[in-house]
């Protein structure tokens, strides 16, 4: 387990023995979870620090008509929900579920705060977190203001581009895209379709080749 965690972001610099004699000083627990299980229920408060060890989670945000909408995947050992797990408002945003079987080390809030003091690398690290995922739902806000679906594939496709570097390597597959989108499948696959006749773009498994910069952002003016 050491060295699984040596390996998060919040003992980012840390030996698998630092990491062990750390844990020695705090309390914490490893909770097992399976497939489908819900984890958390937006609205309800976080009271520990949860790093992933195995499986895969996601955060998923359901409107009162009961549409889902993907916020994000969790792969280990990321930490769970960190943003929020200080504040006057420490409340999960979405709700948490379980994608694989699975386990998550938790250290209760007053036991991690103890935890950010034993180390000035590990308060570094979580500061670095908290602060890179309020970027990530600045951004993710940001994506959810465009109401079509060619707008979000363009919106998506130039956040990954680099100059120079038109093949775009894509980990998810359309049905992981539609969920991200809030969209259904056989939109998303018209909707790249008709971006590929015209020119703008080439999909391929693995990789998306963008053939016209200048017509994707013609799209988001």
């Amino acid at each position: 387990m050491n060295t699984i965690l040596a390996q998060s972001p919040i003992f980012k610099g840390l030996q698998p023995t630092e990491v062990e004699n750390l844990l020695g000083e705090v309390p914490h627990q490893i909770r097992h979870f399976h497939k489908d299980d819900l984890l958390a229920v937006a609205g309800e408060e976080v009271k520990a620090a949860m790093i992933l060890l195995e499986g895969k989670l996601q955060g998923e945000m359901v409107d009162f008509s009961g549409n889902s909408l993907k916020i994000e995947e969790l792969l280990p050992p990321q930490m769970v929900a960190a943003g929020f797990l200080f504040g006057k408002n420490s409340r999960f945003p979405v709700n948490l579920s379980a994608m694989d079987d699975g386990k998550m080390l938790i250290i209760l809030k007053p036991n991690f705060t103890r935890l950010l003091s034993l180390d000035n690398r590990v308060l570094n690290n979580f500061l670095n977190i908290i602060s890179d995922k309020a970027q990530f739902l600045s951004r993710k806000i940001s994506f959810l203001n465009f109401k079509t679906i060619r707008e979000k594939i363009a919106f998506f496709l130039l956040q990954h581009y680099k100059p120079g570097f038109r093949n775009i390597p894509l980990k998810q597959n359309q049905q992981s895209l539609a969920e991200m989108f809030g969209v259904t499948r056989p939109s998303l696959a018209r909707t790249i379709g008709e971006l590929q006749r015209e020119g703008i773009l080439e999909w391929r498994r693995g990789e998306i080749e963008i053939k016209d910069v200048e017509a994707l952002k013609k799209i988001l003016q």
